[in-house]
């Protein structure tokens, strides 16, 4: 059950800078869309993938650091878990 809590808190953890921040971007440029009266759907996609791409690549290295030390943690309580 801990395990499952902790990849629960792991996948929220490294999820929220990208997400957050396609969020904000997005949230942005629709109320710009709205203020100027545009019909474009599509205005907010591109800056959206770029500010994805941005985050990922800022934050990348945290992401894996992450990762990488659960899957550590997992394998070295393997043991009590097949018990």
């Amino acid at each position: 059950m801990a395990q499952t809590l902790a990849a629960f808190q792991l996948a929220v953890r490294l999820s929220v800078p990208i997400l957050g921040a396609a969020f904000v971007v997005g949230l942005a440029l629709a109320l710009f869309a709205a203020w100027a009266r545009l019909g474009e759907v599509a205005l907010s996609a591109l800056p959206r993938a770029l500010v994805t791409l941005l985050v990922l690549g800022s934050v990348g290295g945290w992401l894996a650091n992450e990762l990488l030390g659960y899957t550590r943690g997992l394998y070295r309580a393997l043991p009590e878990l097949v018990r």
